[in-house]
Formats: structure tokens, sequence, C-alpha cells
């Protein structure tokens, strides 16, 4: 007789009843693929705290005594979660980039056939960790991780990094996904043959931008071409969670400024391109006297 597992996240149905974990899993498949969900917020949200031109505060309350602090609060955020070393934050527990690079460097060792552990260690130096490159790391080895009996403890630092890049987030200028960089790049095969393949960076964009670059093949794109990128369209629940702007807002601004729309009466479409010009209209930085 087969042993049927739990899914260790501790998902149960309605009675309470934990769902059985898949075939050669610790989790069941939902928890799964929400665990993956997770990784991939994690990538997205980090990426605001990666560029330090994104990071302008928005308005957060009291003003401090002149002359003592950090520029801001969105600054001390980019210094505690982008730098490996960082050991513990205010909010408790180490810097989001050194708990995903711990996880990710302890399974390359574990997982290392090879290589020595100490020679591993080595390969990685602190000048070259990446949060894209330690989630790469996670995401290669995805199906062994969750076949770990300690995913459960794996999956809670996860979640109180994305809680931690969550509150850093609230700090700072939103910023939309835009896609994939569409531009086609020359590379080699692993016999040294020249091939041609597509970029595929993801491009990003914070409301307000002139322009988008790509961070892989720095390709540039001004304004007036935004609309070869992505999609052309989006409704208006999308756009209402990536501006953090009421639906009802949206559709003021789409009668205002006279939007392009399609799609159906039951799911209007807007212009994407419409959208962000109207909200840079609105939204634009002050440069006021500081306090």
């Amino acid at each position: 007789m087969n042993h049927v597992r739990p899914c260790l996240l501790g998902c149960t149905n309605a009675d309470g009843i934990p769902y059985r974990a898949a075939p050669g899993r610790q989790t069941c498949p939902r928890c799964g693929d929400q665990l993956a969900a997770l990784l991939r917020e994690i990538g997205d949200l980090y990426a605001v705290l990666d560029d330090p031109e994104q990071l302008l505060p928005t308005t957060s309350g009291g003003r401090g005594r002149p002359g003592y602090g950090s520029r801001s609060p969105a600054v001390d955020d980019l210094i505690v979660h982008t730098d490996v070393r960082t050991g513990e934050t205010d909010t408790g527990g180490p810097g989001a980039l050194a708990v995903v690079e711990q996880w990710a460097r302890q399974i390359r060792e574990d997982r290392s056939v090879d290589t020595p552990p100490d020679q591993m260690r080595a390969t990685v130096p602190a000048g070259r960790i990446t949060m894209t490159r330690e989630l790469a790391t996670l995401r290669f080895h995805w199906d062994w991780i969750l076949a770990q009996d300690w995913v459960d403890a794996f999956a809670d630092e996860m979640r109180a990094v994305r809680d931690q890049l969550v509150r850093a987030r609230r700090l700072t200028v939103p910023v939309i996904r835009i896609g994939t960089c569409p531009i086609t790049v020359m590379t080699v095969d692993r016999d040294a043959d020249p091939i041609t393949l597509p970029c595929s960076a993801t491009l990003r964009v914070r409301l307000g931008d002139t322009e988008i670059r790509c961070p892989a093949c720095h390709t540039v794109w001004t304004r007036d071409r935004w609309h070869q990128l992505g999609t052309d369209w989006a409704d208006y629940a999308s756009l209402a969670t990536q501006l953090d702007i009421p639906v009802t807002t949206l559709r003021r601004w789409c009668h205002e400024d006279h939007w392009a729309t399609a799609g159906t009466r039951s799911r209007r479409l807007v212009s994407r391109a419409d959208a962000l010009a109207s909200y840079a209209r609105r939204h634009t930085t002050p440069t006021g006297n500081a306090g």
C-alpha cells in the first residue's frame, strides 16, 4: 500500500483534512504552483528596489529633523535588501537578497556532484550575486526543492521576503511590467556557432518615465514607441491593480482624455499607452522646496 503524504504547507479542505502531496513531492499541486508564483512576485518586487532611480519616496507622514537620517526610507530599503551581507533588518531577519542567496547557495552545494562544496561556494563572488541569478538557481532545482522535507521552512522564509519587499514597495513609485524585450541578439550555442535569439529580458517602466531601457541589451524605446512593446490593450481591473487607481477614476480619465478602446461591453479594453500617459500627466513628481 502506498503511503499517503499530506502537503507540508498546511493546506486543508473544508473539513480540515490536509490535501495530499503530489507523487514525489512534499506539496500538493496547488501549493507548489502558489510557491512558484511567490518567487515570481519576489522577482518583480525586488526589481523596483534594484534600480536606485526608481526609489523616489512617496508621501509618508511626518518630517524628520534636518541633517539627520538617510535621504529617504526607500534608499534605506535599497541598501538593506540588495546587500547580500545584510544581517538583521528593522523588521527582523536578514535582507531579501541575503535570504534568497543563502537558500540558493545551500541548494547548489547540496546538489553538486562533481564540484566540492568549498569550490562551489567560491564560484559566486559577492560582487556577482544577484537576485536574478539566485532565483534562477531555485527554479532550476524546483522539482527537487518541492520533494524536500524542509520545503515548509523554505516557503515560510520566501513569504517573509515577499512581505518585507511589499513593505518597502509602499515607499516607491509604481513600476509596471511591460513585457519582454523583442530585440534579436547574437549569441553562440554549445558548439560555439553563432545564433540569433530574442533578448526576452523583462521590460519595466516607472510611471512618468520618458523611455524604457532594456536591462540586458540596453535598447531604448522612447514614449512614442511604447505601443510597440507588450500588449496594446488592458482591462480596467488590471490597470487598477498596476496603477493603484480605482476603476471609477480610470473610467473618468478614459472619458476625459479620450482613450482608444476595444473589446466588448462586458469586458472593455483600453489603450495601455493612453492610460500610462494620463497617469503621468496627473502624477508628475513635484520638485518643490524641501521642508
